[in-house]
């Protein structure tokens, strides 16, 4: 019987060249795209990150930036409008992290202290 090992059984032949371009080509197709984000859902955005920053309120942020996908949990710090920046202090790690707000797909209100307002 014949155990077919995938692509390993090429990989042997292949000029390294070939080889890097594979593992380059693989990489950039896990990548995540942005989303086309329309106005009414940025000012609704913006009015959640000013009433957050104002009242306290923790905010769960995901952004997408370089094609990797991150979520932040915390508390807003700054909303830098001229930089178009946002800084958010994490809850759990108190780590401060500034993030574009040109990277935000998604800005939901953390539910852990949700009940607390």
């Amino acid at each position: 019987m014949n155990r077919d090992r995938g692509a390993i059984k090429w990989t042997s032949m292949m000029l390294p060249e070939h080889v890097h371009q594979l593992k380059k080509l693989a990489e950039n197709h896990q990548k995540k795209r942005k989303p086309s984000i329309d106005s009414q859902l940025l000012d609704e955005w913006s009015r959640l990150l000013s009433e957050a920053y104002h009242q306290e309120i923790s905010l769960s942020i995901t952004t997408i930036s370089n094609g990797i996908e991150n979520c932040f949990t915390g508390f807003i710090q700054r909303i830098n409008q001229l930089q178009r920046t946002i800084t958010i202090e994490d809850m759990y790690h108190s780590e401060r992290t500034t993030l574009q707000l040109s990277d935000i797909t998604n800005i939901t209100v953390d539910i852990d202290t949700e009940d607390e307002y």
